[in-house]
């Protein structure tokens, strides 16, 4: 009878240490995958490529209320005249049909919202010096939309990379991320080996996309994934966790497929590059 018992106390043990031993691999796994950050790689993208981020607002204007979304993210990719086009992801814009109640607006990086900004003005009359954007172009199946804006100012233009980015290649995320500071720079790898379906159920005919450890969160989606020449090689889409809650990973639209989408929309307008 005592053996049995100390053999079942040892079976709970034994149990409970293979448990710890998982725990512990998993977290491992995670701090590893993401491989901590490229000071270096900041550095220049912050020096180089940081003013090509924005940040876009919807203005929705009802009867009795104006309101102001957290805004999404978006990359400056071209410009014509004084006419700059912006890449981001289409869920977070308002299509043709909700255009009539909602505005959009565009932040430049050097702009600040008006929580950072110390203003005695009201919200509405503080975002209406700021340019509306046109709603260009967009497609469910790639979850990407091109915005246009116009401004006097010198932002950066970052071009689209002709080869999609490589499993373990190095990149940087740069966005808007809720809850951080503006034009957050975050470094990681690209961790897929191919690329991955996207969407639920009702997304069921979106492109493939790849999977990165360059961290971002809500708000950073439309932000751009770059490559070590400061090339956009993936949209942020979104983001996967594990059972704790903890970021794992990103989602971003690569850089091939943005071609593609891009070529159906130059068919329809004549762009000077």
């Amino acid at each position: 009878m005592i053996t049995r018992i100390y053999q079942k106390h040892l079976k709970r043990k034994y149990i409970g240490v293979i448990f710890c031993a998982v725990v512990i691999l998993a977290v491992m796994y995670v701090i590893f995958r993401s491989g901590g950050e490229d000071f270096d790689f900041i550095e220049t993208v912050n020096k180089d490529a940081i003013s090509a981020n924005v940040l876009i607002l919807s203005k929705t204007e009802k009867s009795d209320s104006i309101s102001y979304s957290a805004g999404l993210s978006g990359v400056i990719f071209r410009k014509d005249s004084e006419n700059y086009y912006v890449l981001t992801a289409l869920h977070g814009i308002p299509l043709d049909s909700e255009l009539n109640d909602t505005k959009l607006i565009v932040l430049g990086y050097d702009q600040l919202t008006y929580g950072e900004a110390d203003v005695n003005i009201d919200l509405t009359a503080y975002y209406s010096q700021f340019p509306e954007a046109i709603l260009e172009y967009y497609d469910d199946a790639y979850d990407l939309a091109v915005v246009s804006f116009v401004s006097d100012k010198e932002y950066t233009v970052l071009s689209v990379a002709s080869r999609p980015p490589e499993y373990n290649q190095p990149v940087a995320a740069i966005g808007n991320p809720h809850g951080n500071s503006r034009n957050t720079v975050t470094t990681g790898k690209i961790t897929s080996r191919k690329p991955v379906p996207f969407g639920d159920k009702a997304g069921a005919n979106q492109h493939n996309i790849v999977e990165h450890s360059a961290k971002t969160s809500v708000g950073g989606s439309g932000g751009a994934l770059l490559n070590k020449d400061l090339e956009i090689v993936g949209i942020h889409l979104g983001g996967g966790e594990n059972i704790f809650h903890r970021y794992i990973n990103g989602k971003a639209m690569p850089c091939d497929r943005i071609l593609d989408f891009l070529s159906g929309m130059d068919t329809t307008k004549d762009f000077k590059n």
